[in-house]
């Protein structure tokens, strides 16, 4: 499988194709946040933070927001938008290392592109390695079973949005794999510009998780699991999304 234009071809069209409601989320992430004693001055990082909308949120809210990405095309986004208001790296998420540890981590749709036993492992382990003793992690991912139901009764996503001299169309169609519990997902990037038009198609594949994986890594990582919820409060669209804190252990 080809990598995902959306992170990079398309980073551009990024925040166009987007509907989530990043206020209400972010709204969301820092109660949670407060509840588990990370104040407002905490450093933070954006692990997966593409464009930069949640880091730079944070980062408004008053926190020392870090947003961290693999991707060049999603950064550059991010610090043409963002400004000085938050910091960016390019680097991966699997082999990242800080030279002092976090209050907390935010990691938000991301976890669903590990695809193997052995990245799913290695990703909560890292977050531990970047947390301080007591520092909280909250992160969401699929749900396995509420992904199956809801792109049973539509896999097909439609957006059509209006550019400065055309018009952008994007569509995914999602098939459920029962075999290998993974989403293989077909997109295709219509552009029509200044009278040209460029079709772009590619498969993706993402891999959904149960309650049952989620508790096992983070126990494997020396993470206490302390809450869970089904999408970023009651106004949250995507009901299918687990949102998880945790406490990393030790003194």
């Amino acid at each position: 499988m080809e990598l995902r234009p959306f992170y990079h071809r398309f980073a551009w069209a990024y925040d166009l194709l987007q509907s989530d409601n990043v206020s209400a989320r972010l709204d969301f992430i820092e109660a949670s946040l407060a509840k588990l004693g990370v104040s407002r001055s905490a450093r933070v990082p954006d692990a997966g933070c593409g464009t930069g909308r949640y880091a730079a949120g944070l980062a408004i809210r008053g926190f020392k927001a870090i947003g961290v990405d693999r991707s060049p095309e999603l950064i550059a986004v991010a610090r043409d938008k963002v400004g000085p208001s938050a910091d960016f790296i390019v680097c991966d998420l699997l082999t990242a290392t800080f030279s002092e540890p976090f209050d907390a981590v935010v990691c938000r749709g991301v976890l669903n592109d590990f695809l193997d036993d052995a990245d799913r492992r290695s990703i909560f382990r890292q977050f531990a390695a970047w947390l301080r003793p007591g520092g909280i992690l909250l992160f969401d991912v699929r749900l396995w079973s509420e992904t199956v139901e809801r792109y049973a009764g539509k896999p097909v996503h439609d957006r059509t949005v209006d550019l400065p001299d055309g018009r952008l169309r994007f569509r995914s169609d999602t098939r459920i794999d029962h075999e290998s519990l993974r989403m293989i997902v077909h997109e295709r990037f219509d552009v029509q510009q200044n009278g040209d038009s460029v079709s772009t198609e590619n498969v993706f594949v993402m891999r959904p998780w149960t309650t049952e994986e989620v508790a096992g890594f983070l126990h494997s990582s020396s993470l206490q699991q302390i809450g869970t919820g089904a999408g970023y409060g009651a106004s949250d669209q995507w009901l299918d999304r687990l949102v998880v804190t945790a406490r990393k252990l030790g003194a």
